[in-house]
């Protein structure tokens, strides 16, 4: 499938369900057969060592970029419990507050529609 038929799809999965895990993404990404893997991290901008995810190519990172800038959609941070109900997590220390940590650790986040409420 191609990029732009597949970032209609999830749009319309976020649209729908709110609350998106990485991990539901993949799924989705392969229910599709989307070639999502590869090697790349998402990292926080405010602290390169934040990872949000990892294992995927930069064209199904760009994706969800897109989305957000254009801003139909906005990533927030979720329990980790969410990544363990959707049976994915990421062999990492978790976040745990503010700060900029010296080592790489990982913020569970989920997709959601629309522009981020402040």
């Amino acid at each position: 499938m191609k990029k732009d038929e597949m970032k209609e799809k999830v749009l319309e999965y976020i649209e729908q369900n709110d609350h998106v895990s990485y991990a539901e993404l993949e799924w989705l990404f392969e229910q599709n057969d989307y070639d999502y893997k590869g090697n790349l991290d998402a990292l926080s901008e405010r602290c390169e060592h934040v990872v949000f995810w990892t294992g995927w190519k930069k064209e199904a990172y760009d994706m969800l970029g897109e989305l957000i800038s254009e801003g139909k959609a906005h990533r927030k941070p979720t329990p980790f419990l969410t990544y363990l109900i959707d049976g994915k997590t990421l062999q990492l220390p978790l976040v745990k507050r503010g700060m900029q940590y010296k080592t790489d650790h990982w913020l569970p986040a989920v997709f959601c529609k629309g522009l981020e409420r402040r």
